[in-house]
């Protein structure tokens, strides 16, 4: 289901721009990549934390 998201213009010419010139076949191909990105590095983020709370439960933590 695809959802639709307002930008700014500028910024939304900004993404244009980068877009082109990075190669992507579209903005939304960038835009879309960018998120991808950033979720993958939070949720790696809170695997990190996961763990180091679980080996601070185990006693292996200070």
């Amino acid at each position: 289901m695809a959802k639709s998201l307002k930008l700014d213009s500028d910024l939304w010419k900004r993404v244009e721009d980068y877009a082109a010139g990075a190669g992507y076949s579209s903005p939304q191909e960038f835009v879309e990549h960018l998120i991808e990105r950033e979720l993958s590095r939070l949720e790696q983020a809170e695997a990190a934390q996961e763990a180091e709370r679980r080996l601070r439960g185990l006693g292996y933590l200070e």
